[in-house]
């Protein structure tokens, strides 16, 4: 297997948004099954092209690869010892370089108003996969979305059944209407996203949660809402909130921040009648 083929994988998985890891072995010693420069891509489901000696020292280099992937983990440098002591027969050492190779974080933006753009061009700025959702086609345009990746215009009560959501998955609600934004933030608590940012006021914040509450939902998945949506940088224009919406993706998928969700709920600073970074009048 040439170092061509499993670099043309690698292309591949990324095109089909795959998870996978490069190994390479970037120093050997002794006897070893193969040397400097051999490598293998491991898919998440163990999948591998391409290959780095075989035998048992490739499926145990295949597991730490494969655990690398789950974790999410960055480059890591594995050394393993392939004496018989081990439990291998070679007798050498050989050192591993191993590079996830995650797809994109997902964020579903709803809403393509002048925030929600605002939000789409900068969150594929920092390395979302993009997509933006409304219910008007027009709206939607090259124009006025110029860098996402994908756009799905439908009625924003099918929005989740036609994108898929996972724990990777971020999502922003500024819709041009309560009722929509409602629509969406109660279908998203269904999903397993790991972000729901809602803009809006102190007073849209509690009349949505004493509607989400009586329609059977709980704290912890109220918990789940980041309202207002946003670092407290006192944003006002659709641009300077979509910073502060972006500031926010990229601490949240930077760090583990599930411990903190229920601290970080409504923390945007308020004014007399709601916070300053909320959607109106400019969310169009």
């Amino acid at each position: 297997m040439t170092d061509t083929a499993v670099l043309e994988a690698l292309y591949q998985y990324k095109q089909q948004a795959m998870a996978c890891a490069l190994v390479i072995v970037v120093d050997s010693r002794g006897s070893v099954p193969a040397g400097p420069g051999a490598k293998m891509l491991v898919a998440e489901d163990g999948h591998t092209v391409g290959t780095v000696g075989g035998g048992a020292m490739e499926q145990e280099a295949g597991k730490k690869a494969r655990d690398l992937i789950r974790r999410g983990g960055g480059p890591e440098l594995i050394h393993m010892d392939l004496t018989r002591s081990s439990g291998h027969v070679c007798g050498g050492q050989v050192s591993l370089y191993m590079e996830p190779v995650l797809p994109a974080p997902r964020l579903i933006v709803c809403g393509a108003g002048h925030v929600g753009q605002a939000v789409c061009r900068l969150g594929a700025y920092a390395g979302f996969s993009v997509t933006a959702a409304d219910d008007r086609q027009d709206i939607l345009s090259p124009e006025n979305l110029p860098d996402v990746h994908q756009v799905k215009a439908c009625a924003f009560e099918e929005l989740f059944c036609q994108i898929p959501v996972d724990t990777d998955t971020f999502v922003v609600v500024c819709t041009r209407g309560h009722a929509h934004d409602y629509t969406v933030v109660e279908n998203a608590l269904k999903t397993p996203a790991r972000y729901i940012g809602l803009l809006g006021s102190k007073s849209k914040k509690a009349a949505f949660f004493e509607k989400l509450r009586t329609a059977g939902f709980s704290d912890a998945d109220l918990n789940r809402i980041y309202t207002p949506a946003g670092l407290d940088i006192g944003a006002k224009t659709p641009q300077e909130i979509g910073f502060s919406i972006v500031g926010q993706l990229i601490s949240q998928r930077r760090q583990n921040a599930c411990k903190n969700r229920g601290h970080r709920a409504g923390c945007g600073r308020l004014g007399p009648d709601g916070p300053d970074q909320t959607a109106s009048p400019c969310a169009g």
